[in-house]
């Protein structure tokens, strides 16, 4: 019998995430006692994609370390993954009882808070952080989000004079957060100018920390368009699932996915997944690199048994734990955009709707925000243009090989119309059309905090961002 510790350690050793997420539920079945390594197992499952094991991994931790203030944080640290953030909010605020001082206790919390909208009670939570640790520059990061900032503001004088104060020993990924945080409040103040060159600050020491390799990211896009060509426009529909329940929102940052997201769970029986998801990728690991060959053998499988079949199967499978027998599952991951070529093939009734968002306000709207996970690409002009390119070329790849199952919506068009554009997409996605248009006016405020034109508000930087585009080969007016 294989040893189930050894066999997840070969599944992380080969990259094979649904093999590392059945070697771990494996080693959850059986009454093994890891102690304090059940943390590697739930960052391990985390890793894989497998959200809903890691919490029962988190929980066993939590059951052999219930002293320990780092366990709870890998079960918080999992409901937030889950976008459970109510219950990750639970657990801070039980453990704020205990460790009241706690800063990154108090962070959290408010982090929780800022996701479920209460955002007066996460600003709460942040000052005490900022106060607890004499200036924190992530408790500052949340203060400023979770707060509207006014001309004059003693909150912006204080991160300023931290800023002033930080030692020259203090790490660059410090300054780059507060230099973000401090561009938001001058941008609620207006002071735009002042604001983008906090942005520029703030991505160039933020870009110290975080190396990203976008030739290798065109290399895969390339890839992509190989394996994915003409030949597979037909119609697949003996080779894969049929099973019409997955939606999928394929969008950039900043494109309004999670918005859509959510305006589209409004009425009954639609479930949503989180933006961080990567349940299609793990369950699509047996296709490995999706050679043209490979896919081709696999469209020839028809039947229940192809492998195709089966990566929907497995998707599903997993996705049901989270959502439950809802007639319809809608899945903004932010893998989709590389991912709707196998997704296409394996289930051959889910259906895609397709974000886009003018070229200069997209750019601006990346490149002024601090992405707290991943994402490493958004922090130059130049990679920003140059993997939005790229998106937008895989795109129009998807629209030719499965146009009658994809909906193209622009950012700009739901600004305009919130009610009317969600009711379109809603009927072409087969959910309740008009609680979603009721729900996305309830939610229209989205575009006023970042509006259709918010590229003018990077003054003068602005001939920058043109020049990214241009260099990448996108017309920017």
């Amino acid at each position: 019998m294989t040893d189930p510790v050894a066999r997840l350690q070969a599944a992380i050793q080969a990259e094979n995430l649904l093999e590392m997420s059945r070697a771990a539920r494996a080693m959850l079945a059986t009454e093994v006692q890891l102690g304090a390594d059940w943390a590697g197992v739930a960052g391990a499952l985390l890793q894989a994609g497998d959200d809903f094991a890691a919490l029962q991994a988190a929980g066993r931790l939590a059951e052999a370390s219930p002293e320990h203030l780092e366990a709870w944080l890998w079960v918080a640290a999992v409901y937030t993954a889950m976008g459970d953030h109510a219950n990750a909010l639970k657990v801070f605020e039980t453990q704020i009882k205990r460790f009241p001082e706690d800063v990154i206790l108090r962070r959290r919390a408010g982090r929780a808070l800022l996701e479920l909208g209460r955002s007066a009670e996460a600003a709460a939570h942040f000052r005490q952080a900022v106060a607890l640790s004499g200036g924190d520059e992530i408790a500052y990061e949340g203060l400023a989000q979770a707060h509207t900032f006014t001309p004059g503001d003693d909150v912006l004088a204080h991160m300023e004079q931290t800023r002033l104060n930080l030692p020259e020993t203090a790490l660059a990924e410090q300054r780059g957060v507060l230099a973000y945080a401090i561009a938001k409040a001058y941008e609620d103040v207006g002071e735009y100018d002042v604001s983008a060159r906090r942005v520029t600050e703030g991505a160039a020491f933020y870009r110290e920390t975080a190396p990203f390799d976008v030739e290798n990211h065109e290399q895969a896009i390339a890839h992509l368009m190989k394996v994915y060509d003409p030949r597979f426009a037909r119609s697949q529909d003996e080779a894969g699932l049929l099973d019409a329940r997955p939606v999928f929102i394929v969008a950039p940052p900043a494109a309004g996915a999670s918005w859509l997201a959510r305006t589209l769970t409004a009425g009954e029986g639609v479930a949503r997944l989180e933006r961080y998801n990567s349940l299609f990728w793990m369950a699509a690991s047996p296709l490995g690199d999706q050679r043209p060959e490979d896919i081709e053998h696999a469209l020839s499988e028809a039947g229940d048994q192809s492998a195709l079949a089966e990566v929907g199967r497995v998707y599903l499978r997993y996705a049901e734990e989270r959502a439950g027998k809802a007639a319809r599952i809608i899945d903004p991951s932010s893998l989709n955009e590389m991912s709707v070529g196998a997704a296409g093939l394996a289930l051959p009734a889910a259906r895609f709707i397709i974000l886009t968002r003018e070229p200069k306000d997209l750019a601006w709207a990346i490149f002024k925000r601090r992405f707290r996970k991943g994402r490493y690409w958004t922090y130059h002009l130049d990679d920003i243009a140059r993997v939005t390119t790229q998106t937008h070329q895989l795109c129009e790849r998807w629209r030719t090989l499965f146009a009658d199952r994809i909906l193209t919506v622009s950012y700009e068009a739901l600004a305009a119309d919130p009610g009317g554009e969600v009711k379109r997409i809603a009927e072409f996605a087969g959910v309740d059309a008009a609680a979603a248009a009721s729900e996305a006016w309830l939610r229209a405020d989205l575009f006023k905090t970042d509006p259709v034109g918010v590229h003018e508000r990077a003054a003068s930087r602005l001939p920058t961002v043109v020049a990214a585009l241009e260099r990448a080969g996108f017309s920017p007016d």
